[in-house]
């Protein structure tokens, strides 16, 4: 798990070990060691947060070097920040339904007296909100992005969300004397904001105090993470030896390596989890070889197609030579998401809020996006990549 200096993308934990090698598979074993801490409720120096499927991302504060509030995108952290500071500046850079939210959050944000630099995710405005009735429960509900979140309209949650103007949930703060060189920290100093109705500031802090994991399931996960750290260890320099073959230019961009992370996302879009080594590395040589074949048509020359051939042939020429490598690799990537799921089922008992996907036949219930681990400074993210990934890649966004 790489140190984050500004949140702008997260990684799955069971990516790492792709991003890093041995390195991130390492890292992923520290994390589970210390999720097995905060489940077992002991003494723990991790933190954890509920992901929420809001949007847009906001970054918002007082300008460390001005002092003036601005709010933005995860923009505001180019080389050139789009800071909007008024109406107009928000007119300069964005248009449309963004336009319209960062002016909502412009006018709203500004009153809950933020001192430093916040990061959050965006729920609703006033149009976003609907009462509906879902499974004989009346539901104030929003759909910031993928997932339509409900809450009972007459409970103080519910009231809560009716009375504002704005929904927000912020998860990360800043420090530092500029934006540029500024590092994120989990959570954001909500206790000290101004009071007001216009705004709902839904907490995001995962209450790991409250989780109930029966003695078994706790043993099961220590198992499984033991042998994760041995697998790391086997596996090891044949997954540094996948990564220094990675690349976006040259030779290593059409390796078959640089296709893995493509591949685990086309297997999510399809609906197909790796639950068998051998049928992923039939899988990926299917997927690289259609992937390569639409590499060389478009090459206009007999000579670039030629060219393009023979990197397809050597790729599958190092799948075919690495079977045994491969196959550790895939088994390693399965056993990591088991032990993922394991934690995202006993955290989404926690959940309060009610949780759906809108499909064409109605509203049906789908668990929370999912939670953030942050752990010495490092943060990594645990997805029900079946479930909500795949309906974050197949199903229409209400947020543009």
């Amino acid at each position: 798990m790489a140190n984050i200096t500004q949140l702008k993308h997260l990684e799955h934990i069971e990516d790492e070990m792709l991003n890093h090698g041995v390195d991130g598979c390492t890292a992923s074993v520290s994390a589970m060691k210390e999720m097995l801490k905060m489940l077992g409720k002991k003494p723990s120096s991790g933190y954890m947060q509920t992901k929420w499927d809001g949007a847009p991302s906001v970054v918002c504060g007082k300008h460390p070097i001005t002092g003036r509030f601005f709010v933005g995108t995860k923009s505001v952290f180019n080389k050139e920040p789009k800071l909007c500071h008024f109406d107009d500046d928000v007119d300069v850079y964005y248009s449309g339904d963004l336009a319209t939210k960062l002016k909502t959050a412009l006018q709203y944000f500004k009153p809950l007296g933020i001192t430093g630099v916040i990061q959050g995710d965006l729920l609703f405005t006033e149009k976003d909100k609907k009462t509906v009735t879902v499974n004989d429960e009346n539901l104030i509900t929003f759909t910031p992005n993928t997932i339509t979140y409900g809450v009972p309209v007459n409970s103080d949650m519910g009231k809560k969300i009716s009375a504002a103007k704005i929904g927000v949930v912020f998860h990360t703060h800043y420090n530092g004397e500029d934006l540029a060189s500024m590092s994120a920290s989990a959570g954001a100093p909500t206790s000290e904001f101004s009071k007001t109705t216009d705004c709902a500031v839904i907490e995001n802090d995962t209450p790991m105090a409250d989780v109930a994991v029966p003695t078994n399931t706790l043993q099961l996960f220590e198992r499984n993470t033991n042998t994760i750290e041995s697998m790391c260890k086997k596996s090891g320099k044949f997954l540094n030896t996948l990564v220094d073959n990675m690349g976006t230019s040259g030779d290593k961009k059409f390796h078959i390596a640089s296709y893995l992370k493509q591949f685990f996302n086309n297997e999510i879009k399809e609906g197909r989890s790796i639950s068998d080594s051998q049928k992923a590395i039939k899988s990926i040589g299917e997927f690289y070889r259609t992937k390569m074949n639409k590499e060389v048509e478009k090459m206009k020359s007999v000579q670039k197609q030629a060219e393009r051939r023979k990197q397809m042939y050597d790729g599958m020429a190092y799948l075919e030579d690495n079977i045994t490598e491969f196959d550790a690799m895939f088994t390693l990537y399965r056993k990591m998401q088991e032990n993922k799921e394991i934690v995202i089922k006993a955290l989404d008992n926690l959940e309060t809020f009610r949780t759906f996907v809108q499909t064409d036949k109605g509203y049906k219930v789908t668990g929370p996006e999912g939670y953030v681990l942050h752990h010495d400074g490092d943060m990594i993210k645990l997805v029900n990549r079946i479930e909500f990934s795949y309906n974050n890649f197949t199903l229409a966004k209400q947020w543009r």
